[in-house]
C-alpha cells in the first residue's frame, strides 16, 4: 500500500488533470442538466372516471362504479381502490400494491379489464377514462387569456389556435382548457307548432339524422374506370339545418325544420365557471414532457405568447399563474447564493488555521465533488431538483471534513521539519483507513432511505444516490489528486502557530476534566435524557410544517339548491375580500365554481414568495379568517395552507366502513363532533353532504301501456325538455359542432312537465300527466367506497403550533371508541397520518438496519467490539444540540430536520472515529513516557486544530442557508439549523465526553484482562 500511495503523490500532472476535468464535465452537464421542482415519480395510482350525463349519484353507483369494482375485484396486485358517485360521473382511486414487479403490466391489466366492460347504459357515450397519475401529469403554468375587444367566438377561435400552437412546442406534452364552451348549434322547438303538425319529437330527431349523411354505396363495375359512389347529403353549414324537411304530404305540406323551431348558433351549457383575478376567462393549463426541462418548457412558452399578443395588435389580454419554474429559479439561486457565500467563509476559515495553498487545494475538493455529482446525475437520467438540492446541501459537511482531515495531517507533518513528499505520504498514510470507513458508514446511514415506503419514498430515493456519487468522488479527490496537490506546495515551516496557544490551554483543560470522567458522563447523560423526554413531550413533529408556504386555499359553501350563477356571483364577494385582506402579496387567485357541485367553490391563493415576503402565511390566514364573516348569506367559508413537500392528502384523514350505513353515518356524526372538540383541528370536512333535493316523475306504467306511450319517447322528451340532446353534427376548422335539440324555453321550471305532451306510437298526443305523478324528495349524497364498501371520508387539516397529526389521530380514535359504540364500524386511516407513519416506520427499520453495519465496519477496523460503542454512542449526544436549537427557534421537528440529523452523523462519527483511530496510535508510542491522562490529553490535543476544522468550515458552509444570507428557503433552513447547531453540541462531545468515555472504556478493558489473568 505504502508504494501505491507514493506513486500517487508524485503524480502532480494527473491529479491536476483529473481536477479540471472532473469540474469541466460537471459545469458542462449543469447547462444540459434537466431541472424541475421535485423528481419524476409514477405514484403507482391510476383513476377511472366515467360520465354518465344527467343521472343522480345512486344510479351512478348501481350502473357505473359498482360494474367497474366487480371487475377490479378479480384483479390480483391492487392495494386498495377508493370510488366517488357523484350526479353524472363515476370516478375510482386504484392504488397498486408496492410489491407488484410489473407494474406497467398491472396497469394494461386493468385497462383491458375496464374496456371489456360492455354494460354500461345507453347514455354512457364515451368509454371510462383510465389514466395514470404522475408527477409529470401536473401543469407547470396556467396562462389566462381575456379580451375587451373580441367577442366569445372569435376569442375561443384565437384560444383554440394557440392550444394548438403551444402543444407543438418543445418539451410541451399537453395543453388543456378551462373555462371553455364548445360551439352548438341550438334548435328550439316549439311545444305548440310541434303538437299543431303533428309531429314527434322523435320524428324530428330522426330527419335532422338521416339528411346529415355521407356514405359509399359501391362502384360503378367498369373494368378500365371503375369509379366509387357516393352519396353526399351532409349539411355543407349550420343554416344548412332549417331546411330539413320534417314532414310532407301529397296535398303539398311541406313542414320544415324552421317552421317549428328557431335555430341560432351558441355554446354548450356552462356547467362549471374558472374566474383569475376577478376575470372570467380561458385558461391555458401546460403540461411538459416528463424528460423537458421545466425552466426551459415555460420561457419558450412564455416567448411564444408575447409573440402571439403582438401578432393580434395587443387585442388580447395574458395573465400567467401556478408558474412551477417560479420556484425552482428562485431555489437555485438561493442554494447558489448561500453556497458562493458559504465557500468564501470556508476558504477564510481554512485560510485562518492552515496555510493559503493548503486552503485552496481544500476548498477545490467542493466544486470537484458537487460538480462530479452534476454530471454523474445527469449520466443517470435523474434531474436537479428540491431533494437532490437537499442532499447535496447535506453531503457538502462530509465531503469537506475528509479532504481536512487528509490535508491536516499532511500539514502537521510538514510541519515538524521532514520533506514534503515523506510528509505527504505519512499523513495520508496515518488518516486514510478513517476516512474510507468514515465514507462506507455514511453511505450505509444513507442507504435506509432506499428501504423507505410510500409516497415520500418515492420523492427521496435520490438523497443516498447523490450522497454516495459525492462521497466516491470525495474519495477520489482526497486520494487521486489532493496529496499531489499538496505534496508540490512549497511551504514555510513556521516557529510559532497563533493557535498553539489554544491547544495548550486546551490539553491543560482536558487533562483536569479526565479526573472527573464519571461527572461529565452522567452530566452529558443526564442531558440527554432530559432533551429526549422534553422532545416527546413538549415539541411537535411534522413530516413537512406548514412554513413558506406560497399558497392558500379557501372553500365556500352556499346553501343546497344554490345555482351556478348564484354561487358565481358570492365568490365575487369573496374574491374582493381577498384582495383586500392579503394586498401586495397577492400574486393571483383562481376561482372554481361548479367543479363537483353548483353550491360549492374554492379558491387557489397564489402569495408572493415567502422569501419576499413581510407577512407569514399564518398572519395572512388569520386575517382572512377574521374578516370571513362579513360574506353574509353563505353556509361555510373555510382557509388552509398547502404543505410543501410530496402530495399527501389532508393531514388527518379517516375513512369509516361500514356494510350497515345508518350505524356508519352515526360514527361519522360521532366523529365529526369529537374532531370540533380537539384543540389545533381545523377545516374539518366529509364527504357524504346531502347534494340539491331532487323532483322525480313517477311513471305509471300500466296506464302507459294502456295510451300505447313508449318510455324511451317520454325520455327523449323530458331531457330535451331540461338538458337538451345532441342530434348531429358538422366539422367546422379542426373542432366538431354539435346540433343539439331543445324543447321549449331552456329556462323553464318543473311546472312545465304538467303541461308537457307527448306522442304515443299511434301518432296521437298524449298529455304527461295523464300517466306521471311529480314528488319532491331530498338530495342525495355523494356515494363512497372503499374496497367496495360503502364509506364516510372525514378529513381536517391542523395547527403545527397546537398539535400534531398523530396526536389528532390517537385521541380521536380513542374517544370514538368503535369496538364498543359502532362495532360493525371499521376505521382506516388515510391522508397525511397515514403516510407519516409508513414512511417513518420503514425508515426506522432501515436505520436500525444501517446503525448494525456501521458497527460491524468499525469492528473492522478497531478490532475491538468496546470502540465501536464509544464511535456510536456519539449519535444520540449530538442531537441534544438539534432539541434545543429547533425550541430556540421556535420551529417544528420535520422530516428534512431528520435529514440534517442524519448529515451530522456522518460529520460526528468522521470526528470520533479519527480522534480514537489517533489515540490507539499513540498508546503505544507514549504510555511509556506519559501517564494514561496525559497520553489521552496529548492525542486529543493533536486532534483538536481538524474537529475545531471541520466544525467550523461545516458550519461556514450552511449558515448562510440556515439564516438566509443569500435568500431563506424555509424547506431547507430545518436542515441547515439540524446541521449546524447539532454540530455545535457534537464538537463539545467529540472534545470533553468522547475523551472520558474513551478513558473509562481503557480502564474498564484493563480490568477484564487483569481479572482474566488473575482467575
Amino acid at each position: 500500500m505504502s508504494s501505491i500511495i507514493e506513486f500517487l503523490v508524485h503524480q502532480k500532472k494527473l491529479a491536476l488533470v483529473f481536477t479540471i476535468s472532473v469540474i469541466a464535465l460537471g459545469l458542462l452537464s449543469l447547462n444540459h442538466i434537466q431541472r424541475d421542482q421535485f423528481p419524476v415519480v409514477d405514484f403507482e395510482v391510476v383513476s377511472v372516471v366515467t360520465a354518465y350525463p344527467g343521472a343522480s349519484p345512486e344510479d351512478v353507483e348501481q350502473n357505473i362504479t359498482n360494474v367497474i369494482e366487480d371487475e377490479l375485484s378479480n384483479i390480483s396486485g391492487i392495494d386498495k381502490f377508493t370510488s366517488t358517485s357523484r350526479a353524472g360521473a363515476s370516478s375510482i382511486i386504484i392504488t397498486l400494491s408496492q410489491d407488484v414487479d410489473n407494474i406497467s403490466e398491472l396497469k394494461q391489466e386493468i385497462r383491458n379489464a375496464v374496456n371489456r366492460i360492455k354494460s354500461l347504459p345507453e347514455e354512457v357515450l364515451d368509454l371510462p377514462r383510465v389514466t395514470d397519475r404522475k408527477t409529470s401529469e401536473k401543469s407547470i403554468l396556467k396562462i389566462s387569456v381575456s379580451s375587451e375587444y373580441l367577442e366569445y367566438s372569435q376569442l375561443r377561435a384565437v384560444v383554440d389556435n394557440l392550444a394548438k400552437s403551444i402543444a407543438l412546442l418543445e418539451g410541451v406534452s399537453e395543453v388543456n382548457k378551462q373555462g371553455y364552451l364548445d360551439k352548438e348549434i341550438q334548435i328550439r322547438i316549439n311545444p305548440e307548432k310541434l303538437y299543431q303538425f303533428e309531429l314527434s319529437l322523435p320524428q324530428v330527431m330522426s330527419a335532422i339524422t338521416q339528411r346529415n349523411q355521407r356514405y359509399t354505396v359501391g362502384s360503378n363495375n367498369q373494368n378500365k374506370q371503375e369509379k366509387t359512389i357516393v352519396v353526399l347529403s351532409k349539411f355543407d353549414g349550420a343554416d344548412d339545418v332549417g331546411e330539413v324537411i320534417i314532414k310532407s304530404t301529397f296535398e303539398g305540406l311541406v313542414v320544415r325544420l324552421k317552421d317549428i323551431a328557431s335555430i341560432q348558433s351558441g355554446n354548450v351549457e356552462e356547467k362549471t365557471i374558472v374566474r383569475v383575478n376577478g376575470k372570467k376567462g380561458f385558461i391555458l393549463r401546460v403540461k411538459k414532457q416528463a424528460q423537458a426541462d421545466v425552466i426551459n418548457t415555460v420561457d419558450l412558452v412564455k416567448k411564444y405568447m408575447s409573440s402571439a399578443v403582438k401578432k393580434h395588435d395587443n387585442q388580447i389580454d395574458i395573465f400567467y399563474s401556478s408558474d412551477q419554474s417560479k420556484y425552482v429559479r428562485n431555489r437555485l439561486k438561493i442554494v447558489t447564493n448561500n453556497g458562493l457565500i458559504g465557500l468564501l467563509l470556508v476558504l477564510v476559515v481554512l485560510g485562518a488555521f492552515l496555510s493559503f495553498k493548503t486552503a485552496f487545494w481544500v476548498a477545490v475538493s467542493l466544486p470537484v465533488s458537487l460538480l462530479g455529482t452534476v454530471a454523474l446525475l445527469g449520466a443517470t437520467g435523474e434531474t436537479i431538483n428540491l431533494v437532490s438540492l437537499a442532499a447535496m446541501i447535506l453531503v457538502l459537511g462530509i465531503v469537506v471534513d475528509d479532504s481536512i482531515i487528509v490535508a491536516e495531517s499532511i500539514h502537521h507533518y510538514k510541519q515538524t521539519g521532514v520533506d514534503k513528499f515523506s510528509a505527504t505520504v505519512h499523513g495520508f498514510k496515518r488518516v486514510i483507513m478513517p476516512v474510507i470507513t468514515t465514507i462506507l458508514t455514511t453511505i450505509l446511514a444513507f442507504s435506509s432511505m432506499f428501504l423507505m415506503g410510500g409516497t415520500m419514498g418515492k420523492f427521496i430515493y435520490v438523497i443516498p444516490m447523490v450522497v454516495m456519487f459525492a462521497l466516491l468522488l470525495s474519495f477520489l479527490e482526497v486520494s487521486l489528486a489532493l496529496p499531489a496537490h499538496l505534496a508540490s506546495a512549497n511551504e514555510k515551516q513556521k516557529q510559532h502557530n497563533w493557535f498553539e496557544y489554544f491547544e495548550n490551554k486546551f490539553e491543560l483543560l482536558l487533562t483536569k476534566v479526565l479526573k472527573l470522567r464519571y461527572w461529565i458522563v452522567i452530566i452529558f447523560s443526564l442531558v440527554l435524557a432530559f432533551s429526549l423526554y422534553f422532545a416527546f413531550t413538549q415539541m411537535k413533529f411534522s413530516l413537512f410544517p406548514a412554513v413558506g408556504v406560497d399558497t392558500i386555499s379557501a372553500r365556500m359553501t352556499m346553501p343546497i339548491g344554490s345555482s351556478l350563477s348564484n354561487t358565481e356571483a358570492k365568490a365575487k364577494e369573496v374574491e374582493a375580500l381577498i384582495n383586500n385582506a392579503v394586498g401586495d402579496e397577492l400574486i393571483s387567485v383562481t376561482t372554481d365554481v361548479g367543479k363537483y357541485f353548483t353550491h360549492k367553490a374554492k379558491f387557489t391563493i397564489e402569495l408572493t414568495p415567502a422569501a419576499h415576503r413581510d407577512i407569514d402565511s399564518k398572519a395572512i390566514i388569520k386575517t382572512l379568517k377574521a374578516q370571513a364573516s362579513q360574506i353574509k348569506n353563505i353556509e361555510k367559508l373555510k382557509f388552509s395552507v398547502h404543505r410543501p413537500g410530496p402530495p399527501q392528502g389532508e393531514d388527518i384523514e379517516i375513512n369509516l366502513i361500514s356494510q350497515m350505513s345508518i350505524e356508519n353515518k352515526r360514527g361519522a356524526d360521532r366523529l365529526e363532533q369529537i374532531l370540533l372538540t380537539l384543540p389545533g383541528v381545523e377545516n374539518i370536512n366529509r364527504d357524504d353532504d346531502a347534494g340539491k333535493d331532487r323532483i322525480e316523475v313517477k311513471l305509471d306504467f300500466e296506464k302507459m301501456a294502456r295510451l300505447n306511450v313508449d318510455f324511451l319517447t317520454v325520455n327523449r322528451y323530458l331531457r330535451a325538455a331540461f338538458t337538451g340532446i345532441d342530434v348531429t353534427n358538422i366539422r367546422e376548422g379542426q373542432n366538431d359542432v354539435n346540433f343539439r335539440i331543445y324543447l321549449g324555453d331552456l329556462q323553464q321550471s318543473e311546472s312545465f312537465i304538467k303541461t308537457l305532451k307527448v306522442v304515443n306510437r299511434a301518432g296521437r298526443v298524449v298529455p304527461l300527466a295523464n300517466f306521471s305523478s311529480i314528488r319532491q324528495i331530498v338530495g342525495e349524497p355523494d356515494f363512497n367506497h372503499y374496497n367496495g364498501l360503502r364509506s364516510i371520508l372525514l378529513s381536517a387539516s391542523i395547527d403545527d403550533e397546537k398539535t400534531s397529526t398523530s396526536e389528532v389521530m390517537k385521541q380521536a380514535l380513542m374517544q370514538l371508541n368503535l369496538d364498543e359504540d359502532f362495532a360493525s364500524v371499521r376505521a382506516i386511516s388515510e391522508g397525511g397520518a397515514k403516510e407519516t407513519a409508513k414512511s417513518m416506520d420503514s425508515f426506522k427499520q432501515a436505520f436500525v438496519m444501517a446503525i448494525f453495519g456501521i458497527f460491524l465496519l468499525l469492528v473492522l477496523l478497531f478490532n475491538s467490539y468496546t470502540q465501536p460503542l464509544l464511535i456510536l454512542s456519539a449519535i444520540p449526544f449530538s442531537v441534544i444540540g438539534v432539541i434545543w436549537a429547533f425550541f430556540l427557534h421556535g420551529e417544528s421537528l420535520s422530516f428534512f430536520a431528520i435529514l440534517g440529523v442524519l448529515a451530522l452523523v456522518g460529520v460526528i462519527v468522521n470526528d470520533s472515529l479519527v480522534l480514537v483511530s489517533h489515540l490507539n496510535h499513540l498508546k503505544d508510542e507514549t504510555l511509556e513516557r506519559l501517564s494514561i491522562h496525559q497520553w489521552i490529553a496529548k492525542g486529543t490535543r493533536d486532534r483538536l486544530r481538524a474537529v475545531v476544522l471541520t466544525s467550523l468550515t461545516t458550519l461556514a458552509g450552511i449558515i448562510p442557508l440556515a439564516y438566509g444570507l443569500g435568500g431563506t428557503d424555509y424547506i431547507l433552513q430545518p436542515m441547515a439549523l439540524a446541521l449546524g447547531y447539532g454540530l455545535l453540541f457534537g464538537t463539545l462531545m467529540t472534545l470533553i465526553l468522547l475523551p472520558c468515555l474513551y478513558l473509562m472504556n481503557y480502564e474498564f478493558v484493563s480490568w477484564i484482562s487483569r481479572f482474566k489473568k488473575t482467575g
